[in-house]
């Protein structure tokens, strides 16, 4: 059952066999989906982040209950002597800044106070600055001899490349010529087969409407035009005539006419084919009458077909003439 509903972002209203269908299409239920979701966020967002702000705090609480007890266990842990327990070892630095001799338990410490290091960092950001005003060409030439080593060994690496995309140019330029030549033998196999059954269908016929000869290379083909073809399949439509009557397909009224020799066989007239107008007939115009109607059982045969005026034919109707009957 089909029922009318009204969408709930845009307001149109649409049919659906969906009772519970709440949008009008796809884009409309993406936008009510995101304003949903929106509108469930606000409503619970006071509560979100007070259970946030709870869990924080609990969390906060529990990292220092953690770290106090791990520092009762491990009293000793940051000290020269937990550091010679751990094996680390004591190295003698100097000062990259102040030049003073030190000694300091990390591999990595390189200045000897917190002064000295703010002091390096600054240098070092200093030429870091320095460093990033380099040209295209500077950056591109640092590039090369940190990646290749030298010019010279880039330059060759680039020969290689190109030597590689060349050798892949020729071979994929010789799988398509390959494929073209393989398409072309095809094609011209393909039309010496069309060649050969065309020439094995050649056959000269007489058209069984006008009885005009003519040449053919269609095994099917039983008039000579297009015309003669349209005026077949009209005689084909006996749409009164079932299948299991119908025997003879190549009827027409033409055939029948020089079969006959243009006489009705009804009154023994010649009939006469400019006896009709553009929308009917004369009762002097040809037809087929079938001497066994087909409603009483009589096939739509050669044998059961015979010239008539339209005007006998009609007069006639389904009767059966009496020598018909009194063999029949």
């Amino acid at each position: 059952m089909i029922v009318k509903l009204k969408c709930r972002v845009c307001g149109t209203e649409f049919r659906s066999e969906r009772l519970n269908r709440l949008y009008c299409s796809d884009a409309c239920r993406r936008q009510g989906r995101k304003e949903y979701f929106k509108s469930r966020y606000e409503n619970n967002k006071e509560q979100l982040n007070e259970q946030s702000k709870i869990w924080r705090e609990n969390h906060r609480e529990y990292t220092k209950i953690k770290q106090r007890e791990w520092n009762k266990k491990n009293p000793d842990y940051g000290t020269n002597r937990s550091r010679k327990i751990r094996g680390s070892k004591e190295h003698a630095r100097e000062c990259i800044v102040c030049g003073k001799a030190f000694t300091t338990w990390l591999p990595q410490k390189k200045t000897c106070s917190d002064e000295c290091k703010e002091v390096h960092k600054k240098n070092r950001d200093k030429g870091r600055v320095r460093n990033s005003k380099k040209t295209p060409e500077e950056q591109h030439a640092q590039w090369i001899r940190r990646r290749y080593g030298s010019e010279e060994s880039y330059q060759k690496w680039l020969a290689e490349q190109e030597a590689l995309k060349r050798e892949l140019e020729q071979r994929r330029e010789q799988e398509r010529q390959a494929r073209k030549e393989a398409y072309e033998n095809q094609l011209e196999v393909w039309r010496i087969a069309r060649e050969t059954r065309k020439e094995a269908n050649h056959r000269k016929d007489f058209c069984i409407v006008c009885g005009k000869e003519y040449e053919t290379y269609n095994p099917a083909q039983k008039t000579c035009s297009k015309e003669c073809g349209k005026k077949l399949a009209h005689a084909h439509k006996h749409k009164r005539i079932p299948k299991s009557q119908l025997v003879d397909k190549d009827i027409t009224l033409e055939a029948l006419y020089r079969r006959d020799s243009g006489v009705c066989y009804l009154c023994g007239k010649k009939c006469d084919w400019n006896d009709k107008t553009d929308k009917s007939v004369g009762p002097a115009y040809p037809s087929i009458d079938h001497m066994i109607p087909i409603a009483k059982g009589g096939l739509h045969a050669w044998t059961n077909v015979k010239l008539a005026h339209f005007e006998c034919n009609w007069k006639k109707s389904d009767a059966l003439l009496p020598s018909l009957s009194s063999t029949g």
